[in-house]
């Protein structure tokens, strides 16, 4: 049976059909803006991006990578520490600084001192610089000072100082204790092949404030000693990847921009107190100080009977004690022999009860036995203490000033020390000196043994017409102390 025109189109969908077409219009609309709303998000992030470094695991696309940090491990612990809280990112790795071991390869490396120093323990490495030395920033600076066990004397005399293997801060702490560079390169000079290992024995040595110390030691910054320290980024190798030499100098630039280094520290002062000390150590046992000894006349002698003495000299069985006790007796008489009077103190700290004094008179002026009491007292002294030279050269002024004073006659002070042990400021001892000399006194200093010499006592002898001489065998010292006496 035929079908009969409606008048309408029939071309429409069916119901179903229509549902399914909406249900995935929907699908594509949410897809379409997922992929937009993330790829914004991207474009966010990049903006904020500024460095090949970034932060948190969301840019760590190509992994986890470690970052092997060399050097002085007292000072790389902190700057890793300080590096990896930052989570950092390079070039798509996640970066994990760590310390690397002895004799381990690394992509930077950390050393303090000067730039010469750092450039010198970088070549032990086998490692090559990515930079030109003059181009490398100090990063940061790290304190110097003294470790000391309980109540260890840390004068600049009583520091030992490991000049053999650490220079720089040797010569910081001396520098920053010591008067002036004379007497820094003095002391550093006695220390020339002294070892950081030989140094901790020691009951007071220089040291660098994150140093590890043995076990009843405490440290103390010295005001004034600091050592710049230097992160240098080093190129790809053999255990080396391209990708951790990237960490390693974006390693340097966050030390170099978040240290406290600020200026530059001038580091010429103690290239130039350590070369000072290495040509002391050249020069023959010879006066340090040139001044006309002048002809004999009344003198004061000032014996060092601390225990110091007791040291044997180089080359003998005998110590310095019955070395310069056997010359001075003889001068003493040789002296007097020609119409001078001569007397005669010995010191070192009081070791008898009551005794608050660390110098004492044995002969007095005025005397006119030719030299032979003093020779005679000298005979029977013995040896104890330390050496409290400061105070025993006041009074020595004074005592040679009242005899200039009331004889009119010219008096010298041969002064025999081993250097000087005492909290005397200097200062404080060169007001009381100066006021307790005379035109008419000088001081005629013989500094015997290797101990640091007292540059101040040797400073005003030689500024006030006196002479200055070390001596470290039996012939210098007999020689130097004739000189002193004037013979």
């Amino acid at each position: 049976m035929a079908r009969h025109y409606s008048g309408q189109n029939n071309y429409r969908l069916s119901k179903s059909l229509t549902i399914a077409l909406i249900t995935i219009l929907a699908i594509l609309a949410l897809i379409i803006w997922w992929v937009f709303s993330n790829r914004s998000d991207d474009t966010i992030d990049l903006a904020d991006d500024t460095t090949e470094t970034t932060t948190g695991e969301s840019g760590c696309i190509q992994g986890e990578l470690s970052l092997p940090v060399g050097g002085d491990p007292t000072l790389v612990e902190a700057m890793v520490e300080e590096y990896n809280a930052t989570d950092p990112v390079v070039r798509d790795y996640c970066i994990t600084a760590e310390v690397a071991g002895p004799g381990e390869a690394a992509a930077t490396y950390v050393f303090a001192g000067t730039r010469d120093d750092a450039a010198d323990a970088l070549t032990q490495t086998g490692a090559v610089a990515a930079s030109s030395q003059d181009s490398w920033s100090q990063a940061d600076t790290v304190r110097a000072g003294v470790a000391a066990t309980e109540g260890a004397d840390t004068d600049l005399e009583n520091v030992a100082f490991p000049v053999a293997d650490a220079p720089t801060l040797s010569a910081a702490v001396a520098l920053a204790l010591a008067a002036d560079e004379d007497a820094a390169a003095t002391a550093l000079a006695d220390d020339l092949d002294t070892t950081t290992d030989a140094a901790a024995t020691t009951p007071a040595f220089a040291a660098l404030e994150p140093d590890e110390l043995p076990g009843g030691y405490t440290f103390s910054p010295v005001d004034g000693a600091e050592l710049p320290v230097w992160v240098i980024p080093v190129n790809a190798g053999a255990d080396v990847s391209e990708d951790q030499a990237r960490a390693g100098a974006e390693f340097a630039s966050f030390t170099t921009e978040t240290g406290a280094a600020g200026e530059a520290t001038d580091t010429a002062a103690y290239t130039a107190v350590v070369d000072r000390a290495r040509a002391l150590a050249e020069e023959p046992d010879t006066p340090v100080g040139e001044a006309t000894t002048g002809q004999p006349s009344d003198t004061l002698i000032v014996q060092d009977t601390s225990g110091n003495m007791d040291r044997v000299v180089d080359g003998t069985q005998e110590s310095y004690h019955t070395v310069v006790s056997r010359i001075l007796s003889d001068l003493a008489r040789e002296t007097g022999g020609l119409g001078n009077q001569v007397a005669l103190n010995n010191y070192s700290s009081p070791l008898n009860p009551g005794v608050t004094r660390g110098w004492r008179p044995n002969v007095s002026f005025p005397d006119g036995s030719n030299g032979t009491n003093a020779a005679n007292a000298i005979a029977r002294f013995g040896t104890g203490g330390v050496p409290l030279t400061r105070a025993a050269a006041v009074a020595a002024a004074d005592i040679a000033s009242e005899h200039a004073g009331t004889s009119g006659r010219e008096v010298r002070v041969v002064l025999v020390t081993s250097g000087s042990a005492s909290d005397y400021s200097d200062e404080a001892f060169l007001a009381d000196i100066r006021a307790a000399g005379g035109d008419n006194v000088t001081f005629h200093i013989v500094h015997v043994g290797t101990n640091p010499m007292d540059q101040v006592l040797a400073d005003y002898a030689t500024s006030t017409g006196g002479t200055v001489s070390t001596a470290t065998t039996p012939q210098d010292i007999d020689a130097t102390l004739r000189a002193a006496f004037g013979l």
